[in-house]
Formats: structure tokens, sequence, C-alpha cells
């Protein structure tokens, strides 16, 4: 009979949440290994056990927040009308953001110029912006982007999800009964503007 795992599944998850806890309340360089397992209630060993370092643990939050975004992305449906299909990507990026307020800052940190593209945790948070771009390029086929690109569009709508997502988690919108119409305002305006020729 092997030995039992001094390390298991439970205590994964609570090293995982106190971790979480203290990226939220005051950043990731907040974060150390003998902070996190003292939050537990364990040892240092631990989280060497478990994710190798301090790196790894803050890895592991950043691909699962990154796979909370993708999976809220790829739950959308592809519709006829591109237009409806973005409002529901945009809806499902503020679901992903509320469902991981904790860890909202951290997968945004990963989104920089100089990302290294072969990265794991950069190729899982790019598939959320995948499958946006392919539904604006759907929607640019139907030319309801008059002169203008993929990447325009794209990071257009990046700066109106991440400058509401970030105003909601800070407590700016209100609640998420007060916060939900700001996002619809917003969406549509942008994407009448988006939709409206270039001058």
């Amino acid at each position: 009979m092997g030995r039992p795992r001094e390390h298991g599944a439970d205590t994964r998850a609570a090293l995982l949440a106190a971790a979480g806890e203290i990226v939220h309340a005051e950043g990731a360089a907040a974060v150390s290994v003998r902070r996190v397992a003292d939050a537990v209630g364990t040892t240092t060993r631990a989280v060497y056990s478990l994710f190798g370092d301090k790196d790894g643990l803050l890895r592991e939050l950043s691909s699962d927040v990154a796979e909370t975004m993708r999976r809220h992305h790829a739950a959308v449906p592809e519709l006829p009308d591109p237009l409806a299909e973005l409002r529901r990507l945009i809806a499902g990026f503020r679901a992903a953001a509320l469902e991981k307020r904790q860890l909202y800052d951290l997968f945004m940190a990963q989104v920089h110029a100089d990302a290294d593209p072969d990265d794991p945790v950069f190729r899982l948070v790019y598939a959320s912006f995948d499958r946006v771009l392919s539904t604006i390029r759907r929607a640019l086929e139907l030319g309801l982007f008059p002169g203008r690109d993929e990447f325009t569009v794209g990071r257009h709508l990046l700066a109106l999800v991440h400058g509401l997502a970030s105003l909601e988690l800070r407590g700016v919108l209100g609640g998420e009964d007060t916060a939900g119409p700001v996002w619809d305002q917003a969406t549509a305006a942008t994407l009448a503007g988006l939709t409206t020729a270039r001058r």
C-alpha cells in the first residue's frame, strides 16, 4: 500500500484561495510562500510540494482565471448576427471577471506587448481574445465595421470591457444590478460607433 499523499486537493485549493485573497487585497507582490502557508495553517513545504515556488503558485492562479475567461467565451454560440454575438461575448467577459474578481488583475497582467506567445498561460489568455477576434472577422466580412480592421476593433472592445470590469470590481458602478445597465449602454454605444463609417 502506497504512502498517502500529505498535501492533497483540499490543501491545494486552500492555498490557491489564500493566495487569491492576498492578490486581491494587496497585489501579487505581497504574496509569499510563508504568508500563504501561514494563512492556511500549513507548512511552506506544502506550497513547494504542490506548486514548486511562489512563481508556480501565481502561475496556477493566472491559469485558473484565464481558463474561467476562456470557458465563458467558449460557451457563447455562433450567432447569425455577429453584433449580437459580440454583446454575448462582452457579457461573458463580465461574468468571468465577477466569478474571479479576486484574480482579475492577475489575468490582465498577462496582457502586455512583450508577452511570450509560447507561454502556456499566455496561450490560454489569448484563447479568449481569439474567440472575440473570430466574431469580429465575421462582422468585417459583412461590412459591419467600415474602414476598420479586426485588431483596431478588438482593441476598442478590450478597452471597453477592461475599463468597465475594473470600475465594477472596485465598486464604482454600484452593485451588480446598477452596473448591468452601464455595461449594456456602454456596449451599445461602442458598437454603434464602430459600425459608423469613419470620416
